[in-house]
C-alpha cells in the first residue's frame, strides 16, 4: 500500500486521508525505512502539499504526540513559524520571550535548525535556556514564569524519526516547517505564524481555519521573510472566529523605516543571542529593534493584550525600555535550569 501511495506521489496526484493516515502510522510503528521516508518527504515537496493533505497530516499526527496542559491566565500563544526564510537573527524566538514579558502565556514550539545557521533551540541553548525539558518540567514552566520551549522532538516523537532522513537530506519538508505550527503541545490557541513562501499564506489560513486555533495571523513577508517584515510589504491572512481575511501592511504603515537584510541579518547562535541580550538590554535601539517591536505588536493582537497591532507596537517598546524583557530572559534562563535539575517526570 505504501509504494502506492510513493507512486501516486510521483504522478503528483493528491493523497487520500487515508494515504496519509497510513504514513504517519507506518513511521510511528518503525514499517518503513529512512530511504521511503525520505521518497516520500522528497515526493510530497515535489507536488506540493494541499491543504487537505496538510490537515491529515496534522490531526494523524496529534495522535501520537506529547501533550501537556499548563493552567495559565490568559490566552495560550504561540510564535512558531515554518522557518526557511531569508537568513536574519531568530525573530520569533524573541518574539516569544517579549511576548511573556508583556504578562501573556507562551508555548514556544520549535526545534533546532535543519538547513539554516540557528533554529530556535539552537539560539536558546547558546543562552543558556534548557531546550529539551520533558513535558512535566515545560509545563510547570510555562505555569511559573509564563514562558516555556517546547522541543519539538521530546513533543511529537515521529519528528524523531523523521529528523534523521530530512537532516540527511538537508531540505525543508513540510514537517519541521508547516507540521511544527499546527502540533502545539499545549495546544495554544493564538498564533503568530510565519510562512517561507506566499502561496502557504492561503494554504495554511485554510488548515488553521479548521482548528481548534481561536486567532491566527499567518504571515509572508514578499521580499522572502517568514515574519512581518521590515524590509517592505507583508501579506498575511488574519484567521479569527472561523473567518478568513487578507491584508497587506509595510513598514511605514505603523512608523518605521525599511531596512535593509545586511541590517538585520542573522548569524551562528552566538551572533544571534548577542542580538538578543542587545535589544532587550537597550544597547540596540536601530532595525533589529524596529523588526522585533513590529512583530511583537501582531504577537500582542493576536493574544488580545492589544486592540490593534500599533498599540502592541506601542506596548512593545515600553516592555523593552523598562527592562522587563531582560529580566523574563534571565528568569527563563535560571527556571529552566533548575527544572532541568528537578526530580520531576
Amino acid at each position: 500500500m505504501f509504494k502506492e501511495t510513493l507512486g501516486r506521489l510521483t504522478r503528483a496526484e493528491e493523497l487520500s486521508t487515508a494515504d496519509i493516515t497510513e504514513f504517519v502510522e507506518n513511521v510511528h510503528d518503525n514499517v518503513i525505512t529512512d530511504i521511503q521516508i525520505a521518497g516520500f518527504l522528497v515526493g510530497l515537496l515535489m507536488k506540493g502539499p494541499t491543504a487537505k493533505e496538510v490537515l491529515a497530516t496534522a490531526l494523524s499526527m496529534r495522535k501520537y504526540s506529547v501533550k501537556i496542559n499548563p493552567n495559565v491566565k490568559g490566552n495560550l500563544l504561540d510564535t512558531c513559524g515554518t522557518g526557511g526564510g531569508l537568513n536574519t537573527f531568530n525573530v520569533s524566538t524573541t518574539n516569544a520571550i517579549l511576548t511573556a514579558s508583556a504578562g501573556v502565556p507562551v508555548a514556544k514550539h520549535g526545534s533546532r535548525s535543519i538547513s539554516g545557521k540557528s533554529g530556535s533551540a539552537d539560539v536558546l541553548e547558546f543562552l543558556g535556556i534548557t531546550v529539551e525539558l520533558p513535558p512535566a518540567q515545560a509545563q510547570q514552566l510555562i505555569e511559573e514564569i509564563g514562558i516555556s520551549f517546547l522541543y519539538a522532538p521530546s513533543f511529537n516523537p515521529i519528528f524523531l524519526k523523521l529528523f534523521g532522513p530530512e537532516q540527511a537530506l538537508g531540505i525543508k519538508t513540510i514537517f519541521f516547517t508547516i507540521m511544527g505550527p499546527l502540533l502545539n503541545p499545549a495546544s495554544a490557541t493564538r498564533q503568530l505564524l510565519g510562512v517561507y513562501q506566499p502561496h502557504l499564506v492561503d494554504l495554511m489560513a485554510d488548515v488553521v481555519v479548521q482548528m481548534p486555533i481561536e486567532h491566527c495571523i499567518i504571515a509572508h513577508g514578499i521580499d522572502g521573510l517568514d515574519e512581518i517584515s521590515i524590509l517592505g510589504p507583508t501579506i498575511y491572512a488574519e484567521v479569527k472566529d472561523g473567518r478568513i481575511t487578507k491584508h497587506e501592511v509595510t513598514p511605514e504603515d505603523f512608523g518605521f523605516k525599511r531596512a535593509t537584510l545586511e541590517e538585520v541579518k542573522g548569524g551562528d547562535p552566538q551572533f544571534n543571542a548577542d542580538i538578543i541580550q542587545n535589544i532587550f538590554e537597550g544597547r540596540d535601539r536601530g532595525p533589529r529593534r524596529d523588526f522585533l517591536v513590529i512583530n511583537n505588536g501582531f504577537a500582542l493582537y493576536v493574544a488580545g493584550v492589544a486592540a490593534s497591532p500599533q498599540e502592541g507596537m506601542e506596548i512593545a517598546e515600553k516592555t523593552i525600555d523598562s527592562g522587563a524583557a531582560s529580566r523574563k530572559l534571565a528568569e527563563f534562563i535560571a527556571a529552566s535550569q533548575r527544572l532541568s535539575m528537578s526530580k520531576v517526570s
